[in-house]
Order: C-alpha cells, then sequence, then structure tokens
C-alpha cells in the first residue's frame, strides 16, 4: 500500500506538509488540514518512520482508530522514531501511542466513553469544552511519565483526555477534536498544532 497524497489540486503547494497516520482516520481530519492551507498526505499504518522523514515532512498526524494500544507496540516502536524530529499531535487512539510512547500505561475503561456530548476541561485555560468521544481505552493517570503532563481531563470521570510534552512539540487529545460528528469545540487544537509546525 502506498502513501495517499489527499490533494485533489496544487493550490496549497507553500504550506506545510502533514503526514497523517492513518490507524482508521476520519477523512475530515484531512479536509480540515486541507482547509487551513496543509499539504496532506494519509501514511499507511505499515509506513516506517524512516520513509515518512524521507518526505521531508512538516508534521505528523496520529489519528484515531480501534484497538487496544498495549497490543500495537508495532505501532508505538514506529512513532517513537518520528519523537524529536517534527511537531507531532495525536488523537483518540494517537493520543494512547504518544502516551506508550514515553513510557505512559493504558488500561480498558468499565464503560467506553461513546457519543459527542462529553464534557471535557482544558486546565490551562479552564475551559470546559464539548466533545465527541468514541473510545474504550483510556490513558492511565497514575505514573504518567515526568515528560508529560496532562492537559485535559474528562468532567464527568476525571480521566484523561490530553496530554502534552514539557519540552518537545508534542500534544495529543483523547476525543475527537475533527468534529465528525458532534460539535466544533475543538477545532482549535488544529490551529494549535499549525502554530507549533509553524515555530518549530
Amino acid at each position: 500500500e502506498q502513501p495517499y497524497d489527499w490533494n485533489d489540486s496544487h493550490d496549497t503547494k507553500r504550506g506545510p506538509l502533514i503526514l497523517v497516520s492513518d490507524y482508521g482516520l476520519k477523512y475530515n481530519i484531512l479536509r480540515i488540514l486541507r482547509s487551513k492551507g496543509c499539504r496532506v498526505m494519509a501514511m499507511p499504518v505499515d509506513a516506517a518512520a524512516k520513509d515518512m522523514l524521507a518526505l521531508n515532512p512538516d508534521g505528523i498526524v496520529l489519528s484515531p482508530g480501534p484497538g487496544d494500544p498495549a497490543l500495537l507496540e508495532y505501532v508505538v516502536e514506529n512513532a517513537k522514531q518520528l519523537v524529536g524530529h517534527l511537531p507531532i499531535m495525536g488523537i483518540c487512539l494517537g493520543h494512547q501511542i504518544i502516551a506508550r510512547i514515553f513510557g505512559g500505561k493504558t488500561f480498558k475503561l468499565k464503560f467506553g466513553h461513546r457519543g459527542a456530548n462529553h464534557p471535557v476541561l482544558d486546565i490551562q485555560t479552564g475551559r470546559i469544552h464539548i466533545t465527541a468521544q468514541n473510545h474504550g481505552y483510556a490513558v492511565a493517570a497514575e505514573g504518567i511519565p515526568t515528560e508529560l503532563e496532562v492537559s485535559h481531563i474528562n468532567v464527568n470521570d476525571n480521566t484523561v483526555e490530553g496530554i502534552r510534552h514539557r519540552d518537545l512539540p508534542i500534544f495529543s487529545i483523547q476525543y475527537h477534536s475533527e468534529a465528525s460528528p458532534g460539535p466544533l469545540d475543538s477545532l482549535y487544537l488544529f490551529d494549535k498544532f499549525l502554530d507549533m509546525v509553524r515555530k518549530y
């Protein structure tokens, strides 16, 4: 399987090149990045880090997808090789992969988070966002690696909904920021990521 260049025209050829690791991504992630002036390529789940870096991307998005992150060690090990090279944003499964890259743990929720009305607190701003969620696993709050800090928590059950690296341009969120389906509250996170890309 080859990388999929999701650009139907070349009007964004001067924009940053963002690679999206396809763990089961929603196309709205690609649409949003395109709408913000990015060149976008969806990469197969088995694309090697060295091959991704050879494309000289400006940033990487680790996408949502199904499954137990504890069983995806090959994905974690591959994504680990991207760390330190460029900004990375993780969404849902991508968030769990980032936690595991740095030694964090994940666990199966007793009741999965499903639906479009989950309140999430942004710790830095104190703002509560209404989010869409669809996941059965979560990042364990206990034993969060020292390089990471919790950035968002679920108001209903206090589970970890976001983390960020203390030094590197890396952050992730558990919920679906791409508003497909659900609320638009979290689209600002793509702007935050692209801000990192520009600064980096």
